[in-house]
C-alpha cells in the first residue's frame, strides 16, 4: 500500500472515531436530564372556597319531607332572601333558587305519630370551614311548612318574612325581619334592620342595634305575657297592642304608643334621646309617672297632678287619669312628653 493511501486510511478512522464518541457523549447527555414529574389531576375538595359564600354557578333546587304538624324546624340562611310560610300540610318543602345545595336532615321522630317531629335543614357538604359551613344561601330561599311549625332561625345576611307559624325565633345579624299570624310567641333580634310584627301573639321580645320596631295588632297568650321591646338607633311604634305589661325602650328614637292601658297593666316607656307620644281613648284609665329634662310634658286628656318635683336636671310629675287603673312610667331626657286623644275610626 502506497504512503498516500495509508494516510487516507488514517485520517478516515479516526473521523470515524471522533463521531462514535461525540454521538455517545451526546447520548449519555441525554438520559441523565431529570424528566418532569407527572402531574395528578386532584378532584377538589367539596366545601372549599370562601366561607359563608356559595358558587356563581350556584344551583335551583327542591326538596320535601312528610313531618309532624307541631314539628320543630332549625335553620340558618348565611344570605338570600327568604320567605317561610305555613300552610296546612304536614309537610316542609325546601325551594332554594341560584345557590347552595341543602338537605333535610330529622333529628328526632314523634312515638305518637312516628313522623319527623325535630328537623334540621342546612348544608349539604360536611366539613365546609367557616361559621357558616351549615347555613343555607341562595338568590332566594321559600319554605313552606306546617302551620304548627316552631321555628327556631339565625342568619347572617338575609331579609326574613314568616308568615303563619306557631312560633318564632330568629337573629339575623343584618336584614329587616317581618313577621305575621305567629300567635305562639316571638323572639326576634338583628343587628342592621327593621323588626316589624302584626297579627300575633304570646310573649314577644323585639330588638334591633340600629333599626326600628313596629308592633301592630298584638295580644298576649296567657296572664303575665310581656311585650319586650328595645332598639339603640331607631324608634319604637305599639299600635292597638293588649300586653298588660310592656317594656318599650330607645336610646336615640322616639317612641308611639296608641292603644289603651288595662286595669292592673304595668308600662314603661323610656328613651334618653327621643320624645314619648301616647295616643289614648278619652276614658283612660292610669296613674302617670313622668320625668322629663329639656323637653316639656303635655295632656290633652284632662288629669289629676298628684305631685310634681323639679330639680336642675329633671321634672318629675306624679298624675292620674280616671280612676288610676294602671301603672305608667314615662321617662326621657332630651324630648317631650304628650298625651293625645285618641282619632275615632
Amino acid at each position: 500500500m502506497s504512503r498516500n493511501l495509508k494516510d487516507l486510511f488514517c485520517l478516515l478512522l479516526v473521523l470515524c472515531l471522533t463521531c462514535t464518541a461525540a454521538v455517545g457523549a451526546f447520548g449519555q447527555g441525554k438520559d441523565k436530564t431529570p424528566k418532569p414529574p407527572k402531574v395528578k389531576n386532584v378532584p377538589p375538595i367539596p366545601g372549599e372556597g370562601t366561607p359563608g359564600f356559595f358558587d356563581n354557578d350556584g344551583v335551583t333546587s327542591e326538596k320535601s319531607m312528610i313531618v309532624d304538624s307541631n314539628v320543630a324546624i332549625k335553620l340558618c340562611v348565611s344570605q338570600g332572601d327568604l320567605r317561610i310560610n305555613g300552610w296546612h300540610r304536614d309537610e316542609v318543602r325546601v325551594f332554594v333558587k341560584d345557590g347552595r345545595k341543602f338537605r333535610l336532615k330529622p333529628l328526632e321522630k314523634s312515638t305518637e305519630t312516628g313522623k319527623v317531629n325535630w328537623l334540621w335543614i342546612g348544608n349539604i357538604v360536611e366539613g365546609r370551614p367557616g361559621p357558616s359551613s351549615e347555613c343555607l344561601a341562595g338568590d332566594s330561599i321559600e319554605i313552606d311548612a306546617p302551620m304548627g311549625s316552631n321555628l327556631d332561625l339565625y342568619g347572617r345576611a338575609a331579609r326574613t318574612s314568616i308568615d303563619s307559624v306557631k312560633k318564632v325565633k330568629v337573629k339575623i345579624v343584618e336584614g329587616v325581619i317581618t313577621l305575621r299570624n305567629i300567635p305562639g310567641g316571638i323572639s326576634a333580634y338583628t343587628s342592621q334592620g327593621d323588626v316589624i310584627v302584626e297579627n300575633s301573639g304570646g310573649a314577644i321580645a323585639l330588638e334591633s342595634t340600629t333599626g326600628n320596631i313596629v308592633a301592630v295588632e298584638v295580644t298576649p297568650g296567657q296572664i303575665g305575657d310581656l311585650l319586650k321591646a328595645k332598639t339603640n338607633g331607631g324608634s319604637i311604634s305599639l299600635q292597638r297592642v293588649e300586653h298588660r305589661q310592656i317594656e318599650a325602650n330607645s336610646t336615640s328614637g322616639s317612641i308611639l304608643f296608641d292603644g289603651k292601658f288595662l286595669t292592673g297593666g304595668i308600662y314603661n316607656f323610656r328613651t334618653p334621646n327621643g320624645s314619648i307620644k301616647l295616643a289614648l281613648p278619652a276614658a283612660s284609665s292610669c296613674t302617670l309617672n313622668a320625668k322629663y329634662g329639656f323637653g316639656k310634658f303635655n295632656s290633652d286628656i284632662p288629669l289629676t297632678i298628684i305631685t310634681e318635683n323639679v330639680t336642675p336636671l329633671a321634672k318629675i310629675i306624679v298624675a292620674k287619669l280616671g280612676t288610676g287603673g294602671a301603672a305608667v312610667s314615662l321617662e326621657t331626657t332630651r324630648g317631650s312628653i304628650e298625651i293625645k286623644k285618641q282619632i275615632a275610626p
